[in-house]
């Protein structure tokens, strides 16, 4: 695929898709373009996909797959979806022996502005049961080492500097209600993020219950 420019402001939506016993494990994240972009592959995909390959998936359980990356343009249009099957992508590292589906590591992600539409989450499945000591994250095991290790690469890749380097990209939050449910997306939706925090409590989605969404 020739590559894909984008310009400033111009913000995508980034889907990381994987798979635990057959349930469907999606994270849904939000960026802008605070410069000019010449590839946005390059520049967006390959670069989150290399933060969660090299950090997590080497301690995901075996029973989890990283399947592929869907990305579309939100804004000012809605552009057209592709899909990317990262390098390094298949099966965790780590023991098969794992936690339900719908048990997750939560990430915080936080914004320099208060209220609930100016905050977001991330949960990371796959989680081995060696991960944890009862209802926590052992916080010497390599799992919670590697996922602090992907915060950081997230926060260096895509929080931007003043001024910011070229080909930049900055990771948002994006609050529905604020910027409207359907694509395009609005502009007042978006919040830039500046700080990831892992949650040492083991988290619960209900929606990765096996059989359900993601």
């Amino acid at each position: 695929m020739p590559p894909v420019p984008a310009s400033t402001g111009d913000c995508y939506q980034v889907t990381i898709e994987g798979s635990q016993e057959g349930q469907r494990i999606a994270n849904v994240l939000n960026f802008t373009a605070v410069t000019s972009i010449d590839d946005v592959e390059l520049r967006l995909i390959a670069a989150i996909a290399e933060c969660f390959v090299s950090n997590l998936l080497p301690v995901l359980t075996s029973k989890y797959t990283l399947e592929q990356i869907r990305w579309k343009q939100t804004r000012p249009v809605l552009g057209v979806e592709h899909i990317t099957i990262p390098a390094g992508a298949g099966a965790g590292g780590g023991a098969a022996t794992a936690l339900p589906t719908l048990n997750a590591a939560c990430i915080s992600i936080r914004t320099n502005q208060g209220g609930r539409s100016k905050r977001g989450r991330m949960y990371i499945g796959g989680i081995p049961e060696s991960a944890t000591l009862d209802s926590k994250f052992d916080t010497s095991n390599a799992f919670w080492i590697a996922l602090i290790a992907f915060c950081a690469c997230v926060v260096t890749k895509f929080i931007a500097g003043d001024p910011p380097a070229a080909n930049t990209f900055q990771l948002e939050v994006y609050s529905r209600k604020i910027g409207g449910a359907s694509f395009p997306y609005g502009a007042a939706g978006f919040t830039p993020v500046v700080s990831l925090t892992p949650d040492t409590v083991v988290a619960t989605q209900r929606s990765r219950k096996l059989g359900r969404g993601a």
